[in-house]
């Protein structure tokens, strides 16, 4: 009789536990509208990820780039290239990453994309943008860890 209940309960719950765990599901479509924040970075949705954690100060991430200044792409993941990896909030940055790369995956989920269009005030210590020329990244965010073991 209990038991029986209790074997059912658990393995439908179970079920449920492991369908929220699974980060292969698809990511769903972004709205696509673009938002401007307050320190000037414009976000743009393309795909809103379901997977894991979003970046914490600590963790690690893992981001497919490509970034372009204008028109001219400066930089791009290669196809089967290891993802770029940086530690969240920690300062200097070592790479492609920058202070607007930062705020723009706030909030993301393994699997999400965004366009983010990155003010000079953002942009990587040196960089110099031309009056009217954007700083844009395309960003895929593929992991989120929460620091090495």
């Amino acid at each position: 009789g209990g038991l029986a209940v209790f074997f059912g309960l658990a393995f439908v719950e179970g079920r449920e536990i492991l369908k929220g765990l699974d980060d292969s599901g698809s990511a769903l479509e972004g709205n696509g509208e673009t938002v401007t924040t307050a320190s000037g970075l414009k976000i743009t949705e393309l795909l809103i990820g379901k997977g894991g954690s979003t970046p914490l100060p600590g963790y690690i991430i893992g981001l497919k780039l490509k970034v372009m200044i204008g028109d001219k792409v400066i930089y791009q993941t290669a196809a089967g290239e290891k993802p770029v990896a940086f530690k969240f909030g920690q300062r200097p940055f070592q790479n492609a990453i920058c202070e607007g790369v930062e705020e723009g995956i706030k909030g993301m989920k393994v699997g999400g994309k965004r366009v983010l269009e990155v003010p000079g005030n953002l942009a990587a210590a040196g960089v110099q943008l031309p009056p009217g020329v954007p700083l844009t990244y395309e960003v895929e965010l593929t992991e989120v860890l929460s620091g090495y073991f």
